[in-house]
This record gives C-alpha cells, sequence and structure tokens, in this order.
C-alpha cells in the first residue's frame, strides 16, 4: 500500500469517526414518545407520559371529589364536572419535554385567591358584618351552612369568602329532605272569657313531607337550588284553641297572625334538614313575612322586661305575660315602648324590620313557657 493510500484511509477513519456521534445524538433528537397534554380552555397546562394517565385521571378525580366534603352522604351525585373546558390530547413529544405528576398536581391544585375567614368579636352578628363586607345575609348563610345566624360568640370562625381555585369544579345532585307540614289554627270563641285569654284545647301536631331538591354547588358552596317535587307522607293535626269573644287583633285585608297582618309565615318553628348538608337546625320561633313599618302588636297583656338591641334579633321587644308565659318581637325597623311598660292586648309595640341576621324584612314571633320555646302556631 502506498503511502498516499495509507493516508487516504486514515482520514476516512477520522471522518467516520468524527460523523458517528453527530448522527447519533441527531437519532436521540429525533425520538419522540407518546404523551398526553392537559389542556384547559385551549392553553396547554402541563405534558405527561403516556404511562401516567391513570395516575392523572385518579388525581383529577380525587381533586373534584374534594368539593363533596359538605355535601349530605345520602344525596344522589348527577353530575360532576369542570367549569372550564379540560380536555387530555394524545401527541408525541421529546423526553426532555414531559412533566412530572408533581408538577401537574401543583397546576391542578393552583388557587387564584385564598379563602378569607374572620374571627368572631363581641357584638358581631351575621347583619353589620354583611355590611361591613359588602355582602347579603343570606348569601353568608351560604358559605358557613353549619353556623345558627342567632348563635354566634366571639371566637368563632366565619367564612366571608371562599378558596377561589384556578380550576372551578361544578357539582350537580339531587336530595330528598322530610320536612315539616304545618298545621293551621282552629279557634273556639268563647264569651265567658276577657279578649286577652286564649287556652290550648288540643295543641297542632306538624306534617311530615317529601321534597325533593335539586342543586348545583360551584367549588363546594351553593349555585342554585330549587324544589322539583313535594309528597306530603302525613297531614298535620290542626290545633284548636279557645279564646275570648273578641280576638286578639281586627281581622284586615292580609292574613291575620294576631301580631302582625303578614303576607305568609317565611320560616316555621322547630328542627329544619339542610337540604345541602342534610344537617339539622333547630328554629326557635315562627317567621311572618311583612313589609317594613308593618305594625307590631302584642300578643296579650304584659310587662316589657327588653326592649332595644339584642344581637342577631336586632331590634327586639321580651314581654312577660306572667304564669311563666313571654313572648318576643324580633327583626324590627322600630320600637313604641320601654321597659317595665305595661301593655295590653293587640297595643302596638313596634314595627316589622329586618335588622340584625335578618335575610329581607319579617316578624321573628317566639313563644317561651316555663324557659322553653314552644311552637308559636299553638298561641296566635
Amino acid at each position: 500500500m502506498t503511502k498516499k493510500r495509507v493516508i487516504a484511509l486514515l482520514i476516512t477513519l477520522l471522518l467516520v469517526f468524527a460523523i458517528i456521534p453527530g448522527l447519533i445524538s441527531l437519532a436521540d433528537a429525533l425520538k419522540k414518545v407518546k404523551a398526553y397534554q392537559f389542556v384547559v380552555d385551549g392553553e396547554v397546562w402541563f405534558t405527561i407520559a403516556d404511562t401516567d394517565r391513570d395516575a392523572l385521571e385518579n388525581m383529577l378525580s380525587e381533586y373534584q371529589k374534594s368539593y363533596l366534603k359538605n355535601v349530605d352522604q345520602n344525596a344522589r351525585i348527577k353530575k360532576i364536572s369542570f367549569v372550564q373546558a379540560v380536555e387530555l390530547v394524545n401527541v408525541e413529544v421529546k423526553p426532555e419535554e414531559l412533566d412530572s405528576l408533581d408538577t401537574a398536581r401543583e397546576r391542578i391544585y393552583a388557587i387564584e385567591e385564598e379563602a378569607l375567614e374572620i374571627e368572631i368579636k363581641s357584638g358581631d352578628n351575621f347583619w353589620n358584618l354583611a355590611r361591613a363586607h359588602k355582602m347579603s345575609v343570606a348569601d353568608l348563610q351560604i358559605l358557613n351552612p353549619d353556623v345558627n345566624p342567632d348563635k354566634i360568640y366571639p371566637g368563632d370562625i366565619l367564612l366571608l369568602r371562599p378558596l377561589n381555585p384556578v380550576l372551578d369544579v361544578m357539582i350537580q345532585f339531587e336530595n330528598m329532605i322530610i320536612e315539616p307540614v304545618p298545621f293551621k289554627v282552629e279557634t273556639r270563641k268563647d264569651n265567658t272569657l276577657y279578649t286577652s285569654q286564649k287556652y290550648i284545647i288540643r295543641e297542632g301536631v306538624e306534617g311530615e313531607k317529601e321534597v325533593l331538591y335539586d342543586i348545583t354547588l360551584l367549588n363546594g358552596f351553593q349555585n342554585s337550588l330549587v324544589v322539583m317535587n313535594e309528597n306530603v307522607i302525613k297531614e298535620p293535626v290542626n290545633a284548636l284553641v279557645r279564646v275570648g269573644t273578641k280576638t286578639t287583633v281586627s281581622r284586615g285585608g292580609r292574613v291575620n297572625y294576631g301580631v302582625v297582618q303578614g303576607k305568609r309565615i317565611s320560616s316555621h318553628y322547630g328542627w329544619r334538614i339542610h337540604p345541602i348538608t342534610g344537617r339539622r337546625k333547630f328554629h326557635d320561633g315562627l317567621d311572618i313575612a311583612a313589609n317594613t313599618g308593618t305594625p307590631v302588636y302584642v300578643y296579650t297583656d304584659g310587662k316589657i322586661i327588653q326592649a332595644g338591641w339584642n344581637g342577631g334579633y336586632g331590634l327586639s321587644i321580651l314581654v312577660d305575660h306572667g304564669n311563666g308565659l313571654r313572648t318576643r318581637y324580633a327583626h324590627l325597623s322600630k320600637i313604641y315602648v320601654k321597659v317595665g311598660q305595661r301593655v295590653k292586648t293587640g297595643e302596638r309595640i313596634g314595627a316589622v324590620g329586618s335588622t340584625g341576621n335578618s335575610t329581607g324584612p319579617h316578624l321573628h314571633f317566639e313563644v317561651i313557657k316555663n324557659g322553653q320555646t314552644k311552637n308559636p302556631l299553638n298561641y296566635i
């Protein structure tokens, strides 16, 4: 072999060894793997390996179900979905373009705005807190379904603004709740009794009905609540009351509830089941919807023992009628009596309002016998 051929062979070998690594690198660069892109409203959030798909779907299901924690376990879940348009798109990418499941979790659970909570201080109530934070009392109750608005104490925590996640979850479900059917009061006039006298001959007994609610939650809180159907399963037993010749308050154009001329009863006395949480709450009085300023009359003869602001009751009046009987009139807009004043049956003592923990103008009427609240329907 000539010297020239040897030199040519060496040059060829050098070129081969120089090119091969480059070709290998190019092959590696062109190599791609199967993957899935998580796309939200057209934006790619992250890309995971094909083998991580099941783990991602479990993660998404876990995230959605985290917003079911306050839902009654007996409710029928119809649909859980994301508010945003979410897609898993099948793609091929370079290995270095893959994201880990930890990265996916961080993006899915990302928060746009933290929840806002406050600690109750002395003198706070739903009404003044709602006004201070420019929200309605009804919205404050939706955010705190387990809280009794009339019984909040210093140190309690209230939610004013829920956590706002980047990825929103909508839940649709149905819940069947057993609710009471109120009884009516039948009166039997007795000319041997004074107008201030009433005697219960037969106490009323509430009936029961099944109420089917259709409910949607946005990120765990009520977005809509609709009654789909009602079915009475137990008829109520009406109360029978013996009264004096004259009625407590003269009859007028609206429904006469004795203590106020109202539109309707907006909330009855007794235990109530929350349609979302399924938890039970007790309502101590009878709420009678009426326009602001509508006169409020005392139930029967008595002495004023409280008149003024009273926490969640707002402007309220408490009357002692003797023999262990007291009545309360709450959420008033005006008070026309003073502590220590004697009042007669049917005397005007205040006006309907919406002060204190109130979602709208109404009279909250309570009957207290020997320290225990009673169903006011047996008394009016």
